[in-house]
């Protein structure tokens, strides 16, 4: 008996809940407090800030037409029985709310990690790899550049552009010998060559 007389009834607590749910917010308001919550820069970050302002207003629109369609549901069932009201079916609670906190705690994540990345003094090919170490173990941006592996991989390019620089010089050396032209060489110029150079200087008197 009391199941049929409560029904229709709404606790003073949830109502609380549902009139908080409808107020109007405005777009400065949900942005000062995802600013607040997370420590980000409104300039610095202004198109994350953007993006998640515009993703909390959806859920906040998701919310007040679900609870909006509670309420009908709840006046319809006060109704006076011979006025048969329209049947409208209870609307699933909406999880979109929690849900969709744990979705922006991860942009700004992401956000901060690829900023993170951006900052090193690395090459995009080890960026890379960073980027993919870090996301197959579960790892920072942080922790995976100084991982043993990102610091095998940091070496071994090294090595590489040692390699090449050397080899660049070695060509200099090369075709600067190459091009020397005794010709225009004055009295003082042979006598100031060196040894070598001055080999290099009388094989050239031969070729003539």
């Amino acid at each position: 008996m009391n199941e049929v007389q409560n029904e229709g009834q709404q606790d003073p607590t949830e109502k609380l809940v549902e009139d908080e749910a409808l107020k109007s917010v405005t777009d400065d308001d949900i942005r000062s407090g995802i600013i607040e919550k997370y420590g980000l820069d409104e300039y610095d970050n202004a198109d994350l800030i953007d993006r998640l302002v515009s993703d909390k207003k959806d859920e906040h629109k998701k919310l007040s037409t679900a609870i909006a369609q509670k309420i009908k549901y709840r006046e319809a069932v006060k109704a006076p029985k011979e006025q048969k009201p329209e049947e409208t079916p209870q609307p699933t609670p909406q999880k979109d709310f929690q849900v969709s906190d744990e979705m922006i705690d991860k942009k700004v994540t992401e956000k901060l990690e690829e900023r993170e990345l951006d900052s090193m003094e690395l090459s995009d090919s080890l960026k890379a790899e960073v980027r993919a170490y870090a996301k197959v173990k579960g790892l920072s941006i942080r922790q995976a550049e100084k991982s043993d592996y990102i610091s095998f991989l940091k070496e071994k390019e090294s090595d590489k552009v040692r390699e090449e620089e050397a080899s660049a010089s070695s060509k200099t050396k090369s075709s600067k010998k190459a091009k020397r032209d005794f010709g225009s060489y004055t009295d003082k110029d042979i006598t100031d060559l060196s040894g070598e150079e001055f080999q290099e200087y009388q094989k050239w008197l031969k070729a003539q």
